[in-house]
């Protein structure tokens, strides 16, 4: 039935439009994995044939008919035929009658097309269920992040899919609040979590049950609620109190500290105490121990910033009898950071045709004031459409604190609307805004079509990794970019057959948790702008409604009714009960669950540094595999030493699941139970106790001299490792970069000395200016970093926060007068480059000269190279000086192109920062580049030749081996993997086992301990080729090094440092004993946890000289350099 909405007016004559009706093809009927809860909300997708013409997507919508979400535009358009996902308000009961309408706005007046009754659908209830206790207490988690929380496990019988989020009612006093929580356990829903928190008030606690009811009233559940304890006996005390800043201070958000900070020391503390702020809205366990033992501690807790103006916060205690105020409220008044915020002298955006990439490139140009939160935006790129302006990117002439800002970008193709503008906006951090919005006129083709998603395949690579293959089509504009699982973005140089109009993409998905994605979800963007996004609800475009599927790893889980990884018929530590005092202690945990694979790979996961929650990550969780001999899986961990007695926090994961130890010791108790004691617990970061400025905190420069701060650092028992201070000002954004550590302390040693953080001044070509230390780092022998600014961590100037020394100013009375910014004389490049071939062969390299005729060119301040293509991620570097001399700098930089880097589009080139020694500045975009007749942009060239990237290890007894690279393509047949031994009888082919368009895997390398080569021909195209090195398998005595990257820098003389930690495990059946390396460049003999024995060799401590079979030792070092040092000449005695 066809209806017109008509407006009549007396001034209006209307012309009525007649229309061609749609008819509906089909439909599919979704199935749903939850239970309702007051009505279903079933998505069906719905295709409709509708022959009138429609410019934009939006002018035509579904709407369900009994009033559900609004209306829904289409999720894939061909032709007539238009994809829609509509979700439909179905009461329960069998049999209900759907109805919805289309509505077409792109004529005047509307119309609407009902469809009324077009299918029915059986909208069940939820049943009736049972619950049972796990446990028959309540487990609090803790930490210094979360509010104050118990946990109680139920299991829940009756259900074969999900419950809602009303379906069962957790019944509690007033104060406080109870939720639930499903988790996914094999084929059926069986396992939930109820959650207790108390709401910030001052009403006495009483003991009560907690009551679980269903919707009928039906009580289904009661537990004693056992999480709050008497008062103590002796009470706890509480004294020494201090807090940073101080009562009544008045500070600035995101400056120096986020956080109010409380100090104090607790004899007995076996209660629970935290931190009450007026921004809570749960109580919040917040104290976090860092030095004693638990009779006699001290402990840190913070209080956030959050949005108020004024924030209160006091310390507390918390049991039974309710919350006890310690001391008075600490007011602090909380002002946001604001920045002018001027836009003036705008011009209109330049337009210029560039024939190398053959593009027409845009660029705009402005006068502004200094702030960091200055962008530059578009309507017409996607995922560029809004680009901060970091120093130095695109500061042009001027100074920081004022100048010019030029900024270019290609023109579009392809654009999906008539209107097209750039924006600068420069928001004051108070409200306030500097806009100014620049139109432009591109000569674009208008694309409102979306683009289609054919098909998507999921492929199981491993428990943590699986293959996506997603088929994409856009014949107008082509496809500028995707999206997958996680805003795991796809380019063009993840082709892997066809091209950005109509081709197959490829990418691995790495996943420790999938937080409810069973799925995965795929976001398409054309280059004109145009999107069309998939969940687990919508269907790809054709006529059998295919969905996304699942992942391999849940249909697994599903098909495997045996599977349970919430049931351990196996777990136990080597160690329950473990002491750090005196060091690091190695332990294992061995586990398994009923219908477990031995392919899993599970980790273990530690949380030893609760004062720097920005090193939480699951990178630095520790693999496990499947132990024969035991017949569980195994995984070895090193606790580090000194860390608080008491339970220790870790966390399992067994992917797509994760377990942290309140769960486990909720549903498997005790044997999770893992106790740390340390005689005196050192988790306190170093941190600075005398602090002045130097020579004053105000400097008149009359001779060449150095200022800066003289520092006391103090750390013990864990004693200093090194230390970072970057120094800025006003008109200088480029720090001074000081490295410290115990070696160039002026006086005293690790646990306490002094440092002098100096920086030279000119007095000839100086500026008047102000310094501060802006950022900093300074971390312990055990990790633990003090951080500025800090958010959630210990600031090493929390002492001196109001100290008149954090600002030091310098006054140049006899520096020159230079207001002319230095200018670039000469760049030169590449014009083309090859982005699809081997990662040797992708090196840009750029020349170029600076001039400054007054003050001359700054030796501290290395232009930076930008590299921009479309919707890639922009690329900088930081150039290198070859030489200054007479007021000319010669730099150079060489850039490795990821590979595809601008594929379909070219690449823009840019310079900016380029500062004299008055700290004048100057940049060019790409415009300004080609205005001055140098070379701006590269062409990008992508040749279909196959790559190898890199391939996994392989021990020399073993047989299989995996591929990565690209351009294999989607036909099997016309993929050979070939192999050379190295033996005099050449390539050899070589039966591939798995094939992909990026992964090749083979199960028939010939077991040999002498490296060989791989390559592969596709198409008759010869790829590069692979040196692999078998590990040599010295059984029964074999080890293993493990590094990672702790911290990176560089110092004042540009020198680069890298701080590591080194693990060196047991791998073989015997102990190890007289373990013993080579290691060069070890920075001011910065190495610890091993006996130096001279000539740059070390061995294992005296007081842990064997390492035992799966047991590992673990120590540090800094060396100068950018990559971790090589063991040479390793020797050890098998036992």
């Amino acid at each position: 039935m066809k209806t017109l909405s008509i407006i009549f007016s007396i001034f209006l004559i209307i012309n009525i439009v007649f229309s061609t009706d749609p008819t509906l093809v089909s439909f599919r009927k979704p199935v749903e994995n939850v239970y309702p809860g007051e009505y279903c909300m079933p998505s069906f997708a719905v295709l409709i044939n509708y022959p009138n013409p429609i410019q934009y997507n939006y002018q035509i919508a579904a709407y369900d008919k009994s009033g559900g979400n609004g209306g829904y535009t289409p999720t894939a358009v061909n032709g007539t035929s238009y994809l829609f996902t509509v979700t439909h308000r179905v009461p329960i009961g069998k049999n209900q009658s759907l109805s919805l309408y289309i509505q077409d706005t792109s004529t005047y007046p509307w119309f609407t097309f009902d469809f009324n009754n077009y299918t029915t659908y059986d909208c069940d209830p939820l049943p009736d269920v049972t619950m049972k206790s796990k446990q028959n207490t309540w487990i609090r988690a803790g930490g210094q992040y979360s509010n104050l929380i118990w946990y109680h496990m139920v299991e829940v019988r009756g259900l074969d899919k999900s419950a809602p989020y009303d379906a069962f009612t957790c019944n509690v006093p007033k104060q406080y609040i109870c939720l639930f929580q499903e988790f996914v356990n094999g084929p059926k829903p069986v396992n939930f979590y109820f959650q207790v928190g108390i709401y910030t008030t001052d009403v006495n606690f009483v003991p009560f049950n907690v009551t679980v009811t269903d919707k009928k009233g039906k009580v289904l559940l009661t537990s004693l609620f056992d999480g709050l304890s008497a008062p103590t006996n002796p009470p706890v005390s509480i004294n020494g109190l201090e807090t940073y800043p101080v009562n009544g201070s008045t500070v600035t958000r995101n400056e120096m500290i986020n956080d109010a900070m409380y100090i104090m020391n607790i004899l007995n503390k076996n209660a629970l105490c935290g931190i009450s702020s007026s921004n809570d809205y749960l109580v919040a366990n917040t104290l976090i121990p860092i030095l004693g033992t638990p009779a006699n501690a001290s402990y840190i807790g913070f209080a956030s910033f959050g949005s108020p103006s004024i924030i209160k916060s006091h310390v507390q205690i918390i049991d039974n009898q309710g919350t006890k105020r310690i001391g008075i409220d600490n007011v602090l008044f909380v002002n946001s950071k604001s920045y002018d915020n001027f836009v003036e002298n705008v011009q209109n955006a330049t337009v210029v045709e560039n024939s190398n990439i053959k593009k027409t490139l845009v660029n705009i140009k402005a006068d502004v004031s200094f702030n960091p939160k200055t962008t530059v935006s578009t309507n017409f790129f996607t995922s560029q459409f809004q680009t901060t302006l970091t120093y130095p990117y695109g500061y042009s002439t001027g100074t920081v604190k004022n100048h010019s800002v030029s900024v270019s970008m290609t023109s579009p193709n392809y654009t999906s609307s008539s209107n097209s503008y750039i924006t600068i906006n420069s928001p004051s951090g108070n409200g306030a805004n500097g806009y100014t919005q620049i139109t432009i006129n591109p000569n674009s083709t208008i694309d409102t079509k979306i683009p289609q998603l054919n098909k998507v395949e999921t492929v199981f690579l491993s428990y943590e990794k699986v293959l996506l293959r997603i088929y994409a089509r856009d014949v107008d504009s082509g496809i500028a970019y995707l999206y997958s699982t996680n805003l795991n973005k796809i380019s063009p140089a993840d082709l892997v057959y066809g091209d950005n109009f109509n081709g197959v993409y490829e990418t691995v998905e790495s996943f420790n948790i999938i937080y409810g994605n069973q799925r995965p979800t795929v976001s398409i963007y054309d280059n004109a702008g145009n999107n069309a996004q998939f969940n687990s609800m919508q269907p790809t475009f054709d006529t059998s409604f295919n969905m996304l599927p699942e992942y391999p790893v849940y249909t697994m889980i599903k098909n495997q009714a045996g599977l349970d990884p919430y049931t351990f018929t196996g777990f136990e530590f080597k160690f329950n009960d473990v002491d750090v005092s005196n060091g690091p202690f190695n332990n294992t945990l061995c586990m398994n669950f009923a219908g477990s694979n031995k392919t899993m790979v599970p980790r273990f996961l530690q949380f030893p540094l609760a004062l720097n929650p920005e090193k939480a990550s699951l990178d630095i969780s520790t693999p496990g595999s499947w132990d024969e001999v035991k017949g569980m899986f195994c995984m070895d961990f090193q606790i580090p030493a000194r860390v608080f007695s008491g339970e220790y926090t870790y966390a399992v994961l067994i992917p797509p699941f994760v377990y942290d130890s309140y769960y486990l010791a909720a549903s498997i108790g005790k044997v999770s139970a893992l106790r740390v004691t340390s005689s005196y617990a050192d988790q306190m970061p170093p941190v600075i106790t005398e602090f002045s400025s130097y020579p004053s905190n105000n400097v008149v420069i009359t001779q060449d001299t150095s200022i800066g701060w003289n520092i006391r650092i103090e750390d013990s028992p864990n004693g200093l490792a090194s230390g970072e201070f970057n120094i800025t000002s006003d008109f200088d954004l480029e720090p001074y970069r000081i490295k410290i550590t115990p070696s160039n302390a002026v006086s005293g040693n690790s646990f306490s000395s002094t440092y002098q953080l100096r920086i030279p001044i000119n007095s000839n070509t100086c500026r008047s200016q102000s310094f501060r230390i802006s950022s900093a780092s300074i971390t312990d022998t055990l990790g633990h970093t003090s951080v500025l600014p800090s958010t959630g961590n210990v600031n090493p100037l929390y002492k001196f926060l109001e100290s008149p020394h954090l600002i030091l100013n310098i006054t140049c009375p006899q520096a020159i007068v230079d207001n002319t910014p230095p200018t670039l004389i000469s760049f030169s490049t590449v014009g083309s480059i090859d982005v699809g071939a081997y990662k040797d062969f992708r090196n840009v390299s750029f020349t170029f000269k600076t001039s400054d005729s007054d003050s001359g060119i700054s030796s501290r301040h290395n232009p930076k190279i930008y590299l921009t293509s479309g919707e890639f991620e922009q690329i900088s570097k930081v150039s290198t000086l070859v030489s200054n001399v007479n007021g000319v700098a010669t730099y150079t930089c060489t850039i490795q192109l990821p590979y595809g880097y601008g594929s379909y589009s070219g690449i823009l080139v840019s310079i900016y920062g380029i500062v004299d020694n008055q700290l004048n500045i100057n940049g060019y975009s790409s415009v300004d580049l080609q205005t001055l007749g140098f070379q701006n942009t590269i062409k990008v060239l992508y040749s279909d030749v196959p790559v190898l990237d890199y391939t996994s290890s392989i021990k020399s007894t073993g047989s299989s081996l995996t591929i990565y690279g690209h351009k294999f393509g989607i036909d099997r047949n016309k993929v050979t993997l070939q192999v050379d031994y190295m033996n005099g009888q050449g390539w050899k082919n070589t039966t591939i086992s798995f094939f992909s368009g990026i992964i090749l895997m083979t199960d028939n390398i010939t077991p040999t301990s002498t490296p060989f080569y791989v390559r592969v021909i596709v198409n008759n195209k010869i790829s590069n080729s692979l040196l692999v090195v078998p590990i040599v398998v010295d059984s029964p005595c074999s080890y293993e090094v493990i590094q990672s990257v702790v911290a990176t820098w560089i110092d004042a003389q540009k020198y680069p440092y890298l701080q590591a930690s080194i693990t060196i495990k047991n791998t073989g059946t015997r102990p190890i004993k007289a373990f013993s390396f080579i290691i060069e460049n070890i920075a001011y003999g910065q190495i610890w946890g091993v006996d130096a024995n001279g000539n740059n060799r070390y061995t294992l401590p005296s007081y842990n000289p064997i390492i035992n079979p799966r047991d590992q030792y673990s120590f540090g070092y800094i060396i100068q350099g950018t990559t971790v040092a090589d063991l040479k000449q390793v020797t050890y005695t098998c036992l």
